[in-house]
């Protein structure tokens, strides 16, 4: 099934669930106008098209914390008019959902996890809307719970993942996992587990693969004290393509995460391990949140291949918010070396940062920015995308707004004819509920 298909009949079945007898459930969205104008929407160096574009959107978050039902879901769905029709109007939808159906208390749940986003096809190439897909991550599957002795517990995980992406046909898979852990409960706020994961990937087109099989073995500490978040693992992973040899190497991944005071957070991480673009694609709901920008769906920068890479990345995080004020910034560095084709071996660095204040009780103005340079070593090639998005809006009664938005986007790059600037102008009456 096509990923925009699938998209929409998740979003139906989300929305169905909404309207059901439930739990303890909250459920918000907003539904936009928004009419605009960039004029470069082809991103062209030489030949920049000036397009008006009209765009309504739903945009929602659905939390469950029911006995038997758990889901945390947060989307949105937009449809774009390109107005003088250079393009063709699309359907654009993004999603990280996650569900938990509780059949036995303590002992067995079964799982249902969608990730939906707008990537580009090539992504040495500008983000014109015909050089952009979409994608889908579906996972669902059971765990089981059990207990070993006393304060030991454990674990067995069952997953099946389908991705898809509608243009790049060799990144389609089937993939299936199997994990064991034991879980040991130091004590209320401490855990330490042993676990063992076991992932069979397939490729459904012929022109992906090969198929590989990976087995990840690790030690895990979660600590959780009242300011004070770590997460700490370390262990081995190996990768078997099925005819083209195996890799083998360290696993490790840190993350921190310190509540200071109310007001102000700060988190570090870094991790050593073996992905590819399926698993780039999963994030999570809170993660999406924080990432919301207000103007729609942003076409994101994963590389949408079926080759596996080893990935070291270190990032960090700092957070303050009051009652008028908001602050973040997150720069990041990350190396990604492919284990078959080196030919998109990258060094990654970027931030993402964002600052907003109410100037009157009815008034925010913000600023949002974004930047990332990838330096291709095997091509020899760098280039840099910036994002500035500067906003105000004004809350005209309790449930309408209006927001306008001047938005630069920039890339800079050492090949020829390959850098862009263009600018977009936004006018967005927004009716949440």
């Amino acid at each position: 099934m096509p990923p925009r298909h699938r998209l929409a009949l998740t979003t139906v079945a989300l929305l169905a669930a909404f309207c059901c007898p439930a739990g303890a459930y909250q459920l918000n969205y907003t539904l936009d106008m928004a009419l605009g104008y960039s004029d470069n929407i082809n991103q062209s160096a030489t030949d920049p098209v000036g397009q008006t574009m009209l765009i309504p959107r739903l945009d929602f978050d659905f939390k469950e914390e029911g006995a038997s039902l758990k889901v945390d879901a947060i989307g949105q769905v937009e449809y774009r008019d390109y107005l003088q029709g250079d393009f063709a109007n699309e359907v654009r939808g993004q999603l990280s959902g996650v569900a938990t159906w509780i059949i036995l208390p303590h002992r067995l749940n079964f799982n249902f996890e969608d990730y939906a986003a707008v990537q580009p096809i090539d992504i040495l190439a500008p983000n014109a809307p015909n050089n952009q897909q979409q994608t889908n991550v579906f996972t669902l599957g059971p765990t089981f719970d059990f207990r070993v002795y006393q304060t030991l517990n454990g674990q067995a995980d069952l997953r099946l993942t389908n991705s898809t992406a509608s243009e790049t046909k060799d990144f389609n898979s089937n993939r299936a996992l199997g994990a064991l852990r034991l879980i040991k409960d130091l004590n209320p706020l401490d855990q330490l587990s042993a676990n063992v994961e076991y992932r069979d990937i397939h490729f459904t087109d012929s022109s992906g693969g090969p198929d590989y099989r990976r087995i990840d073995g690790f030690v895990r500490y979660q600590s959780k004290l009242s300011q004070l978040d770590l997460d700490l693992a370390g262990g081995y992973s190996r990768v078997n393509f099925s005819g083209a040899g195996d890799d083998s190497g360290f696993l490790g991944r840190v993350l921190l995460t310190w509540r200071a005071t109310p007001s102000n957070t700060l988190s570090l991480g870094a991790v050593r391990q073996f992905a590819d673009a399926s698993q780039d694609l999963i994030v999570d709901p809170a993660a999406l949140v924080a990432a919301a920008q207000g103007t729609g769906i942003v076409v994101g920068s994963s590389t949408i291949t079926p080759d596996v890479y080893l990935e070291k990345r270190i990032q960090a995080g700092y957070g303050y918010q009051s009652e008028r004020f908001r602050l973040h910034i997150d720069p990041y560095y990350k190396k990604l070396d492919y284990l078959l084709d080196p030919t998109l071996n990258q060094t990654v660095h970027g931030a993402v940062a964002g600052i907003s204040y109410r100037v009157r009780p009815l008034w925010t103005l913000a600023f949002d920015a974004t930047e990332e340079t990838r330096d291709y070593t095997s091509i020899d090639r760098t280039d840099e995308d910036i994002r500035y998005d500067l906003s105000f809006t004004d809350q005209l009664a309790r449930h309408w707004s209006v927001r306008a938005d001047l938005i630069r986007n920039e890339r800079n790059s050492t090949a020829l004819d390959q850098g862009f600037r263009e600018n977009i102008a936004f006018l967005t009456l927004i009716f949440k509920r």
